[in-house]
């Protein structure tokens, strides 16, 4: 995992390097606390942003070079696809579950399995965010995955329509699919730990 992260070390601006270092500090974490696979949850955490300081123009002809079909709208989410299709060409790493992570890491997938929701809120609430609420997604991922899902989808949500920006159909879909997941006890320990952050 170092060796990707020496990559992007060199590949990205300080700023977004340490963002990147949080997250990966933070997916491990997550990853032990939930039993899945750290290495493959630090190898996609220290890759995720890899091409996010990428310019449109340079993410579409990444893109050309490897035939992915891109959305004309939203370039601010492409660098995830982008990297996930290179992933073998250009960081020699060859592995679904890390694919489907960086891929999936902005937007979010409803059938996104374990490791792919833990990059998902690992960016979200990584030691360097500071926005309002981020407490209360930091919360939700110490009592359970899905509902730390859940709640990052809705915060970025409320980011969207705040904005007035776009927001992916594959988005929502996770949220609503999550939210099903979630029993009412585990909405009813959220809500009161989450009422002291």
């Amino acid at each position: 995992m170092d060796l990707y992260l020496e990559k992007a070390k060199v590949s990205l601006s300080s700023r977004r390097y340490t963002h990147v270092l949080g997250v990966t500090e933070t997916a491990k974490a997550l990853a032990k606390r939930y039993r899945f696979n750290e290495e493959q949850t630090g190898i996609a955490a220290a890759l995720h942003d890899i091409y996010r300081e990428k310019t449109p123009t340079e993410l579409k002809k990444l893109a050309d070079e490897v035939n992915l079909r891109l959305p004309d709208d939203d370039p601010p989410t492409w660098h995830g696809p982008v990297t996930a299709a290179r992933l073998r060409l250009d960081f020699g790493v060859d592995d679904e579950v890390i694919k489907e992570a960086i891929r999936y890491h902005t937007i979010g997938h409803q059938d996104m399995g374990p490791i792919a929701k833990i990059i998902f809120v690992a960016d979200a609430i990584e030691p360097g965010r500071n926005f309002y609420g981020v407490e209360r997604l930091r919360c939700a991922a110490e009592i359970d995955l899905n509902l730390a899902v859940a709640v990052v989808a809705d915060a970025s949500l409320t980011y969207l329509i705040e904005k007035q920006l776009q927001i992916a159909m594959s988005t929502v879909e996770l949220r609503n699919k999550m939210w099903g997941l979630v029993d009412g006890d585990l909405r009813k320990d959220y809500n009161q730990s989450s009422k002291t952050n």
